[in-house]
């Protein structure tokens, strides 16, 4: 059976991974350039920053066992930095992406079809089975299974009239968070690899050259409290990185070498209320919903999510198979 799949993170892509091994042929659709959703690099020089997730605790049973079964030997590692100020329970240091976070979500890709910069604006039952549009209102063409794996204020705009899904999707909150990648230059801060902080503007300060084979030197990730992100959530992004690199002055102490390399706004980063279930379902429409969002706010729990909603499709749909 053909399935599409909307959304190229960790949730969208385990769902793939394993459709896949069931024998589905599944194609991947993303607004971004690449993989990664959370989990998301961008390339600097000769190396890699990652700019979603900079870690996850890879601490679920068999999310390991996964991950180890279906990457490319070496893409996965473990990495404990130290530690100052107070993580959240939910954001313990185990592993990272290697040589960049995303290259988990592309090594889950490996070379099933896979179509980027492509923001999926609609979808319609059909004949054929559902049809996928464009931002361009072009059709992409007709799947018998649709999987939306996006954040979800984005799968309530693709599933608005599908009331019963779009009833419990209203229900979740999610927060925003701005990040600022920034370069330290020759100087390297009296900093642990990541930093948390009460303070009024920065929450965590990462260092992402720390980070195993990361081909960088000095260069530190900074995001912003939720409060702060969601008060300057529409300021200009030049105004909110200034902001930014000023605040990483006053903590790590002022340097004229410091430089913004980029910022980049999360418009939904963070879960605030999840759905409570794993994941949505119908098997009727074959059509599903899955991410992080429906259990927390976590790595590990876009992963379960995916997991378990790929479990249910093969539970139901083999048998018609």
């Amino acid at each position: 059976m053909k399935a599409a799949i909307i959304g190229a993170g960790m949730a969208g892509l385990t769902v793939a991974s394993i459709l896949r091994a069931a024998g589905y042929e599944a194609t991947v659709f993303d607004k971004s350039k690449g993989t990664g959703g959370r989990l998301s690099s961008r390339s600097y020089g000769s190396g890699w920053i990652d700019h979603g997730a900079p870690y996850f605790s890879a601490n679920l049973p068999y999310l390991t066992d996964f991950l180890s079964e279906n990457l490319p030997a070496g893409k996965l590692q473990h990495w404990q930095g130290l530690i100052s100020g107070q993580l959240r329970s939910d954001e313990q240091l185990q592993a990272v992406g290697v040589p960049r976070n995303s290259a988990i979500t592309r090594g889950l890709l490996g070379d099933q079809p896979f179509q980027p910069s492509t923001r999926i604006a609609r979808i319609e039952p059909g004949a054929e089975g559902w049809q996928l549009y464009n931002d361009g209102d072009s059709l992409l063409g007709h799947w018998p299974l649709v999987i939306v794996a996006v954040p979800a204020p984005q799968a309530l705009m693709l599933l608005k009239d599908q009331q019963r899904f779009a009833e419990q999707i209203r229900g979740v909150r999610m927060e925003p968070a701005w990040v600022a990648a920034i370069s330290a230059g020759e100087r390297r801060y009296r900093l642990p690899e990541v930093a948390v902080f009460q303070h009024p503007v920065i929450r965590r300060i990462v260092d992402n050259s720390a980070k195993p084979q990361r081909g960088n030197d000095n260069v530190y990730l900074v995001q912003a409290q939720k409060d702060w992100s969601q008060q300057h959530l529409e300021d200009p992004p030049e105004q909110v990185g200034q902001q930014l690199l000023h605040s990483f002055r006053a903590l790590a102490g002022h340097s004229d070498d410091d430089r913004l390399l980029f910022v980049h706004r999360w418009r939904y980063a963070f879960t605030e209320k999840p759905l409570g279930h794993p994941f949505l379902w119908d098997k009727q429409l074959k059509l599903g919903v899955c991410g992080d969002w429906c259990l927390g706010r976590r790595v590990e729990d876009a992963w379960q999510s995916g997991a378990d909603l790929a479990v249910r499709i093969l539970a139901q749909l083999d048998r018609e198979i």
